[in-house]
């Protein structure tokens, strides 16, 4: 696919929806031609807010003839099949963060893919914003020395009213999913290996037998020169979303790691701060930093790739692996885990 407009639908209509419409409109060379959802009123409602001219049901939109990708925002639990579905009827997609729920349910994600030869990605929009490119750099240039540990935090304070399908063990719920994904990908920005070894805690939900889940958890990884990387998620407390870098000559400080904007970096005793800010095309529509990952899986279809080279397919399941090995290791498995 070369010229004109990549034609989009978007399966799902969940709240994260809202943050990604406000990168898309960023992007010029794109056209959202359906959304779907499993309710009409919520469907509707969505189509009306964005000026989408189709709300549709997920087999009508897969039917169409003018949609060329599909971005999946629905929770967890749902990614597999839609994903499925949606690459059975021929179209590119972008599924939210995790792809999957195991790394298993990722393999059959990925072999759909290349049997239909159709553009498949995660959408960890983290590894896309120009400051982990500014990052890379100082790391490549030893800023810092050889980094030599990291630590890293994701954690907000929520409950089972206000954000329900964090808390549902039928919707793959829990902080490691949500938030600790984003330390462990961007450990691998860091150190673009995987651990030798990793292990961690984890507090269950034991209050209500309906919402076992991991609330929080920490867990450490070592690296085979030694590189420790100590990590931290939680859906119930609140901490500081920063890492922290520390090399052998300096450190790193990130605010933000999962949506990054800028960097302190102290080494031979002075500070300096790199900011790398999000490009906002249209005024007044504050886009987050979407637009990133948006451009680059329309610049992979375009070029007739079936796997990004940045968010490789390796990378994704590199990190469900590790999720799977921690949740056995916590004895938490999902209701429907065979």
């Amino acid at each position: 696919m070369k010229g004109g407009k990549i034609r989009w639908g978007l399966l799902g209509a969940g709240a994260i929806l809202n943050r990604w419409m406000k990168g898309a409109v960023q992007v010029e060379d794109m056209e959202i031609v359906a959304v779907a959802s499993r309710t009409m009123e919520t469907v509707r409602r969505m189509a009306n807010q964005f000026s989408i001219p189709n709300a549709l049901s997920y087999e009508e939109l897969l039917e169409r003839d003018d949609v060329d990708a599909v971005y999946i925002p629905v929770p967890h639990a749902g990614h597999k099949e839609l994903a499925l579905k949606a690459m059975k009827a021929g179209k590119h997609v972008l599924v939210e963060k995790p792809a999957a729920v195991t790394a298993k349910d990722f393999d059959e994600m990925t072999a759909c893919a290349a049997k239909q030869r159709v553009f498949f990605m995660e959408a960890m929009w983290t590894r896309f914003f120009p400051l982990i490119e500014a990052l890379r750099i100082c790391l490549d240039e030893e800023r810092i020395g050889q980094v030599r540990a990291l630590h890293s935090s994701f954690a907000f304070r929520s409950d089972p009213q206000q954000s329900p399908r964090l808390f549902l063990p039928e919707q793959a719920g829990g902080a490691l999913l949500d938030t600790g994904v984003y330390n462990l990908h961007f450990a691998e920005m860091v150190f673009q290996k995987q651990p030798e070894k990793i292990t961690g805690l984890a507090s269950i939900n034991t209050d209500d037998l309906h919402l076992q889940v991991d609330e929080q958890g920490s867990y450490v990884a070592r690296y085979e020169q030694g590189e420790l990387a100590v990590m931290t998620s939680a859906i119930r407390t609140e901490m500081p979303d920063t890492a922290w870098l520390y090399g052998t000559k300096g450190s790193i400080e990130i605010p933000n790691f999962w949506k990054p904007t800028k960097m302190c970096v102290t080494a031979d005793g002075r500070k300096e701060w790199i900011v790398r800010p999000v490009f906002q095309r249209i005024p007044g529509v504050e886009d987050e930093g979407y637009q990133y990952e948006i451009r680059h899986t329309q610049e992979c279809i375009r070029a007739g790739y079936i796997e990004s080279p940045v968010m490789t397919w390796k990378k994704s399941r590199d990190v469900l692996s590790i999720c799977d090995q921690l949740r056995a290791e916590w004895g938490l498995r999902y209701p429907f885990e065979k």
